[in-house]
């Protein structure tokens, strides 16, 4: 149980430091417009109402969106000249506390904000029911 603890948070980790290595890359004046525009495309393609497969697909829908979007991500990443990808590494390796700290401070905050609505949805429907 102690080792699946360790790979999870190794792969949470992980996760955060390349989320942030992606961030200070993509603002670095550095970075080239060719190794932005997948990230952008990226972007676009998640707020986009075309998809490879229709979202209304159960699944299906949602897959090629968790497939695509973090394909473009590492192409992005790989594009970045070595210069930049060592400096946004470097920052990454030295924010990566801070940012678990904003995340989870992010993560409780919409938790509650989801346990008020349910209570304000909840109290709200008893009214309309009597």
């Amino acid at each position: 149980m102690r080792n699946l603890r360790a790979v999870n948070h190794k792969r949470t980790g992980k996760w955060s430091k390349q989320a942030l290595l992606l961030y200070y890359g993509l603002t670095d004046p550095g970075t080239p417009f060719y190794a932005r525009l997948p990230a952008l495309l990226a972007l676009v393609y998640l707020i986009s109402p075309i998809d490879l497969i229709p979202d209304f697909i159960p699944f299906a829908g949602w897959l090629d969106d968790l497939v695509v979007v973090p394909v473009l991500l590492a192409l992005s990443i790989r594009l970045f000249p070595r210069e930049v990808r060592e400096a946004s590494r470097i920052k990454a390796e030295k924010g990566a506390r801070k940012a678990r700290i904003v995340i989870g401070i992010f993560l409780v905050a919409v938790g509650l904000l989801l346990i008020g609505i349910i209570f304000l949805g909840a109290k709200l429907f008893s009214h309309l029911m009597k």
